[in-house]
């Protein structure tokens, strides 16, 4: 009985290991043009209703001084294949950490979490896309902060 149970644990976690997926590379341009076109479709997308609207400011500045730092790279060489091997692995790992901010910012982005509901002591699995949450989390907020003006005006403070 261990045994069966063990095995079917086991297919269950390679299946499921089997069936992941990398994150979808996002920023991958190995010429000036090709990376200009990348950058103003990633713009477009950090606007409200884009792909990356919830990303926080902060993370916005690393993604320009990322880009432009590969411009600048990719503008001096002429493309990656004519930068010294040195270079060519700095523009990779520039790449990576632009990927990696635009993929945590990415409001498809799946996340899921297990938790007990009130009044109950058996966790459920719940999903939600990153988005559904940002999203959640600004109507929350304009909630509270209108509430507090309308609190505010009606005791005149």
């Amino acid at each position: 009985m261990r045994i069966c149970l063990l095995g079917l644990l086991l297919l269950t976690v390679t299946a499921r290991f089997a069936g992941a997926t990398a994150p979808e590379t996002v920023v991958n341009a190995d010429t000036p043009q090709k990376l200009a076109q990348t950058k103003a479709s990633v713009d477009g997308q950090m606007a409200p209703g884009g792909r990356y609207e919830f990303i926080s400011p902060e993370r916005r500045g690393q993604v320009e001084s990322l880009f432009r730092d590969m411009q600048g790279m990719l503008e001096k060489s002429g493309s990656a294949a004519a930068m010294p091997e040195r270079d060519r692995l700095q523009l990779f790992n520039l790449q990576e950490k632009l990927n990696g901010i635009l993929t945590g910012s990415d409001s498809q982005r799946l996340v899921c979490e297990k938790r007990a509901p009130i009044g109950s002591l058996v966790p459920v699995k719940t999903c939600r896309t990153y988005g559904e949450i940002e999203s959640q989390r600004r109507d929350k907020d304009r909630f509270f902060d209108e509430t507090r003006k309308r609190s505010q005006s009606v005791h005149g403070d």
